[in-house]
């Protein structure tokens, strides 16, 4: 009987993983609250597969028609001290004074999407940003952000004049 030489150990670090992180890749996974107007079906499809729990209007307010139409304040006041992560794409809220209001009480970590981008685009951002949204969002500070196909950016929420 021959013994032929082993092949060379493979002495390389593993190669890092592509693609978007699943939920048990964290300590702590974040929850999601995506707003009906913002996130389409295919990004909540996508977070689920992933791991993530998504909420979403209908299930904060207890059926559909309860959250057709709701106010900003109303859902921020309803999610307060959750920690969620809030997906969305109507950035008037940081405008209006009652609903940055209501943000601030809400101390949650919001994330903005472009107003104007399609499904497939939203997803791209999602997708290709969400290690980025993790760990930004696991800061204990709530913050406000915009998801843009450069990263992840700071919103900047501006003084009203008077």
């Amino acid at each position: 009987m021959k013994i032929l030489p082993s092949s060379p150990k493979n002495t390389e670090s593993p190669s890092k993983p592509s693609g978007p992180p699943l939920a048990s890749s964290w300590a702590a996974p974040p929850e999601f609250y995506l707003d009906e107007n913002a996130v389409t079906r295919t990004v909540r499809r996508f977070l689920i597969s992933l791991g993530y729990v998504c909420h979403t209007p209908p299930e904060v307010f207890g059926t559909r028609a309860e959250s057709l139409g709701a106010a900003d304040t109303e859902w921020l006041a309803r999610i307060a001290g959750t920690g969620w992560v809030v997906v969305n794409r109507d950035a008037k809220i940081m405008e209006r004074p009652d609903e940055l209001a209501a943000y601030r009480a809400a101390k949650v970590h919001m994330f903005y999407l472009p107003g104007e981008a399609t499904r497939d685009q939203l997803l791209h951002l999602v997708e290709t940003n969400l290690a980025d949204i993790i760990t930004l969002s696991a800061d204990r500070t709530p913050d406000v952000w915009k998801i843009t196909h450069h990263g992840i950016e700071r919103f900047v929420v501006r003084k009203r004049r008077r």
